[in-house]
């Protein structure tokens, strides 16, 4: 029988005391992340596993994370939620903690019933994955419980919150079509719904200023109402030569609307878009789209919301992750 690695174990191997190698496997503070990185591999090598039984017994706390997000996010398999919230649990395990996923129906968003997994203490912290409802969030900030946001942001909060570069990525993405010739540029999404929408807006609009343009109310297009539930795309009658668009899905959507009204994409009207999704590679065609970078999206809220658990007080402010244009095939430079 292979016998049982303990803390001891691990410790020996770096000449440290069982202090300092349980400090570095609950990501406290007074171990250096070098050395922090390297007891973990090494007891991850070794194959130690803690006791959580015995652990949750010492320290109060359930070594489980809840992953809060709302119903309509998550609505068909290819959600880019589901695959964001697998990523989670997976670093979640790797830290040795466990990661539980509540999904938020509307009548308990609209009614501000708390969730279950807080009421029921089954969770240590909890990350809400997606905006929702302003009302639900001034209520869930009154728990006394570590929290943080992914994806979103809210301005008069001061939850810390994890969330891609969308600004700058928008700009940079319309400053690529503007590159390529196009004059006239529509936007897809309503930009009164998510903090991530509005930021890939802006970025937009700030690209279209610069060089000396103004957007086109009329070719602003909304894709949802303002419950977030998807709506149907009403093209405008003056069409652009290229739309951004605030997420793949609805990229895709307006490619068939488009191809529908007898558009060519890129031929008559360019797409671009963000999050690249299994929506982005299974268009015709492909779709120009921005990744933004979950790996490190999700290593940086797992590592801060253990980091919170172990010090509640502790802050971190809005951290930005760096997304990356990934180039496909559903734009190209308009001829003159």
């Amino acid at each position: 029988m292979k016998e049982k690695v303990n803390m001891q174990a691990i410790a020996s191997r770096h000449n440290v005391s069982v202090v300092t190698v349980s400090k570095a496997l609950n990501d406290k503070d007074g171990v250096s992340d070098e050395l922090r990185e390297k007891i973990k591999q090494t007891a991850d090598d070794l194959g130690y596993r803690p006791n959580h039984a015995a652990r949750s017994l010492k320290t109060q706390k359930n070594y489980n994370v809840g992953i809060l997000i709302a119903n309509r996010y998550v609505k068909s398999q290819e959600a880019y939620y589901f695959s964001v919230c697998g990523e989670i649990i997976k670093k979640l395990s790797e830290n040795n903690y466990s990661g539980l996923m509540e999904i938020l129906m509307p009548a308990d968003e609209e009614a501000g019933r708390l969730p279950r997994m807080f009421l029921e203490r089954k969770v240590d912290g909890i990350i809400v994955l997606g905006q929702l409802q302003e009302s639900y969030l001034r209520g869930l900030e009154t728990i006394d419980m570590p929290m943080i946001y992914v994806d979103f942001y809210v301005n008069y909060s001061n939850i810390d919150a994890i969330i891609s570069d969308n600004f700058f990525s928008s700009y940079q993405m319309t400053v690529s079509l503007l590159e390529q010739g196009h004059k006239s540029i529509g936007f897809i999404g309503n930009i009164f719904s998510t903090s991530s929408i509005q930021d890939r807006y802006l970025g937009f609009y700030k690209a279209l200023l610069e060089w000396q343009m103004e957007p086109d109310p009329n070719m602003i297009v909304s894709d949802r109402d303002g419950l977030g539930e998807l709506i149907d795309l009403k093209l405008p009658k003056e069409m652009p030569t290229a739309f951004v668009a605030n997420c793949d899905q609805m990229a895709y959507r307006l490619i068939i609307t488009l191809k529908e009204q007898g558009y060519d994409v890129p031929g008559d009207v360019s797409v671009v878009s963000f999050d690249n999704t299994i929506f982005s590679t299974i268009s015709h065609p492909k779709i120009t789209t921005v990744d933004n970078n979950v790996t490190e999206m999700v290593e940086t809220a797992t590592r801060i919301m253990i980091k919170k658990i172990n010090n509640p007080q502790k802050t971190y402010g809005r951290v930005l992750i760096k997304g990356t244009i990934i180039k496909r095939d559903s734009d190209k430079t308009k001829k003159a």
